[in-house]
């Protein structure tokens, strides 16, 4: 039986963590779960301010752009799973690809990096790294 390691409950490490694009949060954490063709990933953090905020997405890792509804800013999503250490999404409007995210996982399976990159308003490009620690 495979063991798909990006499977299950990641705490934010923010003292590990690097944001050039937003505020980092104070406290967050990633939960990936199988689905019948891919993954739920499902993110939850609390902002600086004490604000809780959650977000969730059903992704299928074959490369493909799927439609998005639940989002003001995205319409449609990717997802390839790169190698067995690695699981990129990407992220569409209108047709353009606005931003991309890369989870490595580290060679003993605990520690998950989501390197998400885009464009920002003025056409600069950013880079956000969020180091998480696996809890299940």
């Amino acid at each position: 039986m495979h063991i798909d390691p990006f499977i299950g409950t990641w705490q934010l490490d923010p003292s590990k963590s690097n944001y050039e694009l937003g505020e980092p949060p104070a406290t967050g954490w990633y939960r990936l779960e199988a689905t019948e063709t891919g993954y739920l990933i499902t993110m939850a953090w609390t902002t600086q301010a004490g604000q809780a905020m959650e977000m969730a997405y059903e992704g299928t890792p074959d490369g493909k752009v799927y439609p998005y509804a639940d989002s003001d800013v995205v319409d449609a999503i990717s997802m390839t799973r790169v190698s067995a250490v690695q699981l990129n999404s990407a992220s569409f409007m209108a047709g353009q690809q606005i931003a991309h995210a890369a989870r490595i996982m580290s060679e003993d399976g605990r520690v998950m990096t989501v390197v998400q990159s885009g464009n920002r308003t003025d056409g600069t490009l950013f880079q956000n790294t969020a180091v998480y620690r696996k809890q299940s």
